[in-house]
C-alpha cells in the first residue's frame, strides 16, 4: 500500500483497500463522492488521477493519511476530523507488535501506529461494508478453495502424491490435505515406543523467517487488526515445528523444534486469508465460470508455498501443525432400550474466537502440537492430545497459560493434577478399555500446516457412565454435535455438509474407517467410503 501511495497509482490502492476490506466499486464511490463508474475505470486502470480535488477525495474518504499522498495536512476548522479526537485503540497482542518490528524495519512504535492506524480505517468503514465482506467470504465453499489450489498446484505435482478426496453415498469429497497411501491407515498406537518425536533445539535447527516488507508486512498488520476487533485469542506460545517424518503402518517417527506461534501466525497463516479474499473478489465481480481456469494473482504464496515440493520441504519453512482428533466412547443401551449401545462421536463448530476455521466443523480435540514447561519431554503427539482433550471437553484451564494468573504449577501434567476421566484412560490403557492411534499423516495446502489424523476410542462404556455428564466445550467451541456410530444416515449427512474443515473431514473420515475396522462389538453402521489420494 505504502508503494502504491508515493507513486499515487490511484487504481493499486483502490485494489489493497478493497482487497483489505471487502469494499465493493460501490462503497469506494460512497466513501470518496466519485463516481461507480469512474472508480472501475481507476481500478482497471483505464484512468488515471491527476486532479488535486481528486487526491483529497480518496485521502479524506479512504481514512489515509493526507502527506502518504503528498498532500498538506488539512487546516484545522477546514474539514471535520472524526479520527482525530477517536481514543486511540487499545492493543492487547504487543507480543505479536513487537515480534512484527523485530522481523521488519519498522520500530515497536511505527508497528504499534500502523496498527492503530488499520484498526481505525476498519472500524470506521461503514457497517454494509464490513457485512458485505463477511457474507462474499463466508459464501465460498471448500470446493471453491480446493480447484484454486489444484489450479495453482497442478505444475508442481508430486508423483505418488495427491490431494485427499473421499467418495460416501455417491458423492466425491474434496480435501485440499496433500498426502500418500503410505500415509493413509498408518494405525500407529500412541503413547507407546510405536510412537517417537525427538525434540531438537531450535539453536540447532533454526528455521528460516521471512523478512516482513511490502504486501507480507501489509497482511501482517492487517491479520492483528482483524484479531484485535474480533477478539480473537492470540498468546504467543511457543510450538513444535516439524523438521522431518517418517510414517508407515504401526510406527512413527518424527523430529520435531521450536517457534514462536508469531512466527507462524503472520507468515504461513495469513495464506489462507490472501486466498479466500482473492476468491472473494473475483465471485464478487466476475462470474464463476469466467474465474474457473484462471491461476490466482497470490504474492504470499508465491514466496511462502509455492509449490507441492516446497511444501513438503519442513526443514526450510514455517510448518505448524497438530493433532485433529475423532473421539469415540462406547455408550451402553439407551433408555427404554431405544438406542443398542455404540460409540458416541463428538464434532465441532469452532467459535469466533479461535484463529483457525472459524465456524468451521471439526473433530474435538484439535490442536497445535507444543508444550507447556519441558519440550523435550512433551514432544510426543500424545501429550498435545492429552492436553486437548482435558483443556476442550474436560474443563482444565488452558495449560497454555500455565505462567499466567497464578498458574505456577511446575508439572502440569503430574497424575496429581489430571482430571478424574483423563486419569481414568490412562490407567486403563489397555485396547479393551482405552487406546489412541494416529490413523495417518498429510500436509494441508491451504494453509501448509502438517495434520495428523487421529483417533481415541473409549472401548469400556464405563467411562461414559461416569464422566458422560461432565463433557463440556470450552471457548475454543461454539457448539458441539452428538453422533451415534450407528446411525449411517446421519453420518453420511454429516460428512456430506458443506461447513467441514479440509483437516477436519481428513480426520473425521480417516477416523471413522478405523473406528469401523476395530469394532468387534457391533457398534459401527458406518456408511461405505471409498477415499484416494
Amino acid at each position: 500500500m505504502r508503494a502504491a501511495l508515493s507513486e499515487r497509482d490511484m487504481g493499486a490502492v483502490i485494489r489493497i483497500f478493497r482487497r483489505w476490506t471487502g469494499a465493493s466499486q460501490t462503497d469506494v464511490s460512497v466513501l470518496t463522492g466519485v463516481p461507480q463508474p469512474d472508480v472501475s475505470d481507476l481500478e482497471r486502470g483505464a484512468r488515471h488521477v491527476t486532479a488535486m480535488e481528486l487526491f483529497e477525495r480518496f485521502a479524506d474518504g479512504l481514512c489515509i493519511p493526507r502527506p502518504l499522498l503528498g498532500l498538506a495536512e488539512r487546516q484545522p476548522g477546514t474539514l471535520p476530523q472524526p479520527l482525530a479526537t477517536e481514543a486511540a485503540p487499545e492493543v492487547r497482542s504487543v507480543d505479536f507488535v513487537e515480534w512484527i518490528a523485530e522481523h521488519s524495519s519498522l520500530s515497536v512504535r511505527e508497528a504499534h501506529d500502523r496498527l492503530t492506524s488499520r484498526i481505525r480505517e476498519t472500524r470506521n468503514l461503514p457497517e454494509s461494508v464490513r457485512h458485505q465482506r463477511a457474507y462474499t467470504r463466508g459464501r465460498l465453499t471448500r470446493d471453491q478453495l480446493v480447484a484454486a489450489l489444484e489450479r495453482y498446484y497442478s505444475a508442481s505435482s508430486i508423483e505418488g502424491h495427491g490431494l485427499y478426496k473421499a467418495s460416501v453415498g455417491g458423492h466425491t469429497l474434496v480435501t485440499s490435505v496433500l498426502t500418500k497411501p503410505g500415509w493413509l491407515q498408518a494405525r500407529v498406537p500412541l503413547g507407546t515406543p510405536a510412537e517417537h518425536f525427538q525434540f531438537i533445539s531450535p539453536t540447532a535447527a533454526p528455521i528460516p523467517t521471512p523478512l516482513l516488507e511490502g504486501e507480507l508486512l501489509d497482511a501482517a498488520i492487517d491479520r492483528l487488526a482483524q484479531a484485535e476487533l474480533s477478539a480473537t485469542v492470540l498468546v504467543n506460545n511457543p510450538i513444535y515445528q516439524l523438521l522431518r517424518i517418517a510414517i508407515e503402518p504401526g510406527r512413527l517417527r518424527a523430529a520435531v523444534t521450536l517457534v514462536d506461534f508469531a512466527t507462524y501466525a503472520l507468515t504461513m497463516d495469513l495464506l489462507e486469508a490472501e486466498l479466500v479474499d482473492t476468491l472473494a473478489d473475483l465471485t464478487e465481480h466476475t462470474a464463476v465460470t469466467a474465474t474457473r481456469d484462471r491461476r490466482l494473482r497470490l504474492p504470499l504464496r508465491d514466496t511462502q508455498l509455492p509449490s507441492a515440493t516446497h511444501a513438503l520441504d519442513f526443514e526450510r519453512r514455517v510448518c505448524a501443525g497438530g493433532p485433529v482428533a475423532l473421539l469415540a466412547a462406547a455408550r451402553p443401551r439407551g433408555l427404554a432400550g431405544r438406542r443398542p449401545p455404540d460409540y458416541a462421536l463428538l464434532v465441532q463448530e469452532r467459535s469466533p474466537r479461535v484463529l483457525n476455521v472459524v465456524g468451521r466443523l471439526a473433530v474435538i480435540p484439535k490442536a497445535f502440537h507444543g508444550p507447556t514447561v519441558e519440550p523435550s519431554a512433551e514432544a510426543d503427539l500424545s501429550t498435545s492430545v492429552h492436553r486437548e482433550l482435558e483443556e476442550e471437553l474436560l474443563g482444565r484451564d488452558e495449560l497454555g497459560n500455565v505462567f499466567d494468573q497464578g498458574l505456577r504449577k511446575v508439572d502440569p501434567f503430574h497424575t496429581d493434577l489430571l482430571s478424574e476421566p483423563l486419569r481414568w484412560l490412562l490407567d486403563h490403557q489397555d485396547p479393551s478399555a482405552y487406546q489412541l492411534e494416529c490413523v495417518g499423516f498429510g500436509v494441508n495446502l491451504l494453509t501448509g500446516n502438517y495434520e495428523f489424523p487421529c483417533l481415541i476410542v473409549i472401548n469400556d462404556d464405563e467411562w461414559w457412565a461416569r464422566f458422560g455428564g461432565q463433557i463440556e466445550a470450552n471457548w475454543e467451541i461454539r457448539q458441539v454435535r452428538l453422533c451415534s456410530s450407528r446411525d449411517a444416515a446421519g453420518l453420511q449427512d454429516l460428512m456430506l455438509d458443506p461447513r467441514w474443515s479440509n483437516e477436519g473431514l481428513f480426520a473425521f473420515v480417516e477416523g471413522l474407517r478405523r473406528l469401523a475396522e476395530l469394532d468387534i462389538a457391533s457398534r459401527v453402521a458406518v456408511p461405505e467410503i471409498d477415499v484416494e489420494a
